[in-house]
């Protein structure tokens, strides 16, 4: 099974002030976020640079909002799985909400 990550689409940052530090992991793997900009709401960060995943039956995905320094760990806002049964469905969106935060994921599955 394949993942395309396509786009992450801010509605509401996560943090009060300023932007958030977004973070997408895969499977435990940081796949993006290291190098790119904040965003804040209504901001748009285009993920086709991010090459294809590879995974086997099911793959964990999960955003971060990444906290530097400090006490307070990186926020998570929201965690799901894709799997065989989306292969073929073309684009799909998930919604990330969790920690105040509204975030779109824009992705495909493919075999």
């Amino acid at each position: 099974m394949k993942l395309r990550l396509i786009s992450l689409f801010c509605s509401k940052t996560e943090d009060d002030t300023g932007e958030d530090e977004p973070r997408l992991i895969v499977n435990g793997v940081q796949v993006w976020g290291a190098e790119a900009p904040g965003l804040n709401d209504r901001d748009t960060a285009d993920l086709s640079a991010v090459p294809v995943i590879e995974f086997g039956t099911r793959a964990r995905i999960e955003l971060f909002d990444a906290d530097a320094g400090g006490e307070d760990d990186d926020d998570l806002l929201g965690r799901f799985y894709v799997g065989r049964m989306q292969s073929g469905q073309g684009e799909v969106e998930y919604h990330f909400v969790e920690d105040d935060a509204d975030y779109t994921l824009t992705y495909e599955v493919t075999s």
